[in-house]
């Protein structure tokens, strides 16, 4: 059994405070090869890395990041004293590595908007061959697929439920699982586990992808590799 793909949930957060270039520099020193990041836009057509609508949690700031610009934002500094990382500078420091993009749903048609400029500059490169797109929202990956068909994208959350519901009662032909996808699916639900051989074996039959969502523990991250899952995101150190 190949072993799974580590990515970094929004860097290395023990170090620093998540998105920002610290925890990223922590995230690849630490040995991870795939990194994961959050996009929102600005009210002036910014991206930045942050992964709540508001500044409220990491950086005490009751402050929606869609409702301000680049200036205002550049201002704050969050839990760590670090500043807010933007898409431009982001894209210069770690433009070369792997990365999985979560598009936050809020504003997410205007963020695809910017994204798909960066496409015709600096960016392209990083975008076509090192990027998966993560959705929250369908409709938003389908505009996204029609203007650039050609960059790969995980299966959805909406999906991902309906998989996971499926595999795990036993009926993966109801699953919907497309060759080659990775769909995302948690240790476990309401305290029953769900990172079992069988259920991930249920996804991998039908050439999907299974990435273990977010294990909090030693336990839950030994669920994820007993089972053959073939990617991990964490926020913690590789096992």
């Amino acid at each position: 059994m190949p072993d799974p793909v580590w990515i970094s949930h929004r860097g290395l957060c023990e170090y620093a405070t998540e998105n920002t270039a610290n925890a990223f520099r922590a995230a690849l020193e630490a040995g991870f090869t795939h990194l994961e990041t959050d996009l929102r836009i600005t009210a002036d057509n910014h991206l930045v890395l942050a992964h709540d609508e508001s500044l409220s949690r990491v950086a005490g700031v009751p402050l929606k990041v869609t409702e301000a610009n680049r200036k205002e934002l550049e201002q704050v500094r969050l839990q760590g004293g670090e500043p807010l990382l933007f898409f431009d500078q982001w894209l210069e420091e770690f433009g070369d590595y792997n990365w999985v993009l979560d598009i936050k749903p809020e504003q997410g048609h205007r963020t695809l908007e910017a994204l798909l400029q960066h496409w015709q500059g600096e960016g392209r490169a990083l975008l076509n061959k090192r990027a998966r797109f993560l959705f929250w929202d369908n409709a938003q990956q389908r505009l996204l697929l029609d203007r650039q068909p050609e960059i790969e994208c995980m299966a959805p959350m909406p999906e991902c439920r309906r998989a996971g519901l499926a595999c795990v009662a036993g009926v993966p032909p109801l699953a919907g699982i497309r060759p080659g996808m990775t769909y995302s699916l948690p240790p476990q639900l309401r305290g029953v586990r769900l990172l079992k051989p069988q259920v991930v074996d249920r996804y991998q039959r039908r050439d999907g992808r299974v990435l273990a969502f977010l294990p909090e523990t030693e336990r839950e991250t030994e669920w994820a590799l007993q089972a053959g899952v073939d990617e991990v995101l964490t926020n913690y150190r590789p096992f």
